[in-house]
Parts: C-alpha cells; structure tokens; sequence
C-alpha cells in the first residue's frame, strides 16, 4: 500500500514535468512552422533531397504530439488522484502513443541527419555552378538569403564560384549576398565572407541536434518512469471507476 502510495504521488509529479514537455513540443512544432529563416533555410537544402521537403509536416507532427501529451498529463493526474483504472488504461494507452510518435520524429531526423552526410554537400556545390546572376530563381534567392543570414558565402568559400560561368563572364564578381560591404557596387573574393555556408550551418545543425537527442532522450524516460508508475497505481487500486 505504502509503495502504491509513493507511485501515486510520483505519478503526480511526473505529469507536470509532462506537461512541461508538451508545452516544448508545441514550441518546438509552431517554431518549424512560422519561423521565416528556417523556412529559407530547409528550402535551399530541400533541392534533390527525399526527406527535407517535408520537413514542414515534422511542425504538424511536433504540435500533435504536444496537444497529445496535455491529454496524457490530465488523464494521468485525474487517474492517480481518482486511482480510476479507466483512467490509468487510457493514460497509458495514450502515452504509449505518444512515444510512438516521438519514435518516429527521432527516425526522420536520423534519415535526414545521413542525407545530409552524404548526399545534400554535393548537391548543393553542383547547383552552385549555375548560380544565375543575370536572371535569379528561386534557388538564387534561397541561397541569397542563406549567405546573408548566416554571414557566409557559397559550400566551402568564394572558392566555389570559380567555376561559375556568370563568374568568369562578369570579372570574378561574386553575388552581392557575399559581402557584407560592397566595393563600389561590386562584391569581391577580398570582402566576401571567408567562411563556407555548410560549415557554419553544419556548427548550429550539430548544436540543436545535440540539445534534441539529449531532451528527447530526458523526455522518454520521463514518459517510460510515469508508465511503470501508472501501471503500479493501477494494478494496485481496489476503486470502481464511478463518476457520478
């Protein structure tokens, strides 16, 4: 009974942890969703890619979760406090769900975090080729935006524009985007930005999904400790689920 009782309170306490997770899910979702600079970013590294283009649903999925997990968080409190087997089943249920869910982000990210080993760096670098200056796409402006937020200019440096045919043709004049200040209207190798644009975004796509695994990880045990703590209340509890 003692030991029932501790798992109640437990539970208790791991619901509003659980709650708070909910709430950085739901962060984490409607950040994918209405942040611009990811936007523009995800869209230069979606060129040829399998996963990226739907990298928006990820936001759908994160927002799901978190919605989700507020259920989860109010079925466990009103289960423990109630020690309403009904309640407990469906907190289970649904936490088991919602584990599920976050399984399936973490296998996104990891397909995503290959791709992006092997394959995105010389996509990228091909494409760079026939950076248009004259009549700028969509690709330009995305790469545009890119070396201007992230203070960098083509994959590995200026270096990658040798080979640009607009490059030669204008007198080595590389895209405005590269240079933070231009030399009478004109951005040169020697003001551009010295640093590659996959360096610098690699550095803060390693960083996040560093602190992603680590909260992620923190998460599920979390969510596996409130499971076994539900299960315990519930198979120890002698009430009949009565709500009037």
């Amino acid at each position: 009974m003692a030991c029932c009782l501790c798992a109640k309170y437990f539970l208790l306490f791991f619901n509003l942890i659980i709650w708070l997770s909910g709430g950085a899910f739901l962060s984490c979702g409607i950040l994918v969703l209405y942040r611009r600079d990811l936007h523009e970013l995800f869209a230069l590294l979606s060129y040829d890619s399998d996963y990226v283009p739907s990298f928006l649903n990820v936001g759908y999925v994160l927002i799901g979760i978190g919605a989700l997990v507020f259920i989860v968080g109010l079925l466990g409190c009103c289960g423990s406090v109630r020690e309403s087997r009904l309640l407990l089943g469906l907190y289970v249920f649904f936490i088991i769900l919602v584990m599920g869910g976050e399984l399936v982000v973490a296998l996104y990210t990891v397909l995503l975090g290959v791709e992006w080993d092997t394959k995105l760096e010389r996509t990228l670098q091909r494409r760079l080729l026939t950076y248009n200056y004259s009549m700028p796409q969509r690709f330009e402006y995305d790469l545009d935006v890119v070396q201007k937020q992230f203070a960098c200019c083509g994959i590995h440096g200026a270096v990658d524009y040798y080979e640009n045919m607009d490059y030669k043709i204008s007198g080595n004049r590389l895209p405005s985007s590269c240079c933070n200040d231009l030399f009478n209207g004109v951005c040169i190798e020697a003001h551009s930005y010295r640093i590659g644009c996959f360096t610098t975004i690699n550095d803060s796509v390693q960083y996040y999904a560093r602190l992603v695994v680590a909260v992620g990880i923190g998460i599920a045990l979390l969510e596996l400790t409130a499971l076994m703590m539900a299960v315990c209340v519930c198979r120890n509890t002698k009430y009949d689920d009565e709500f009037d």
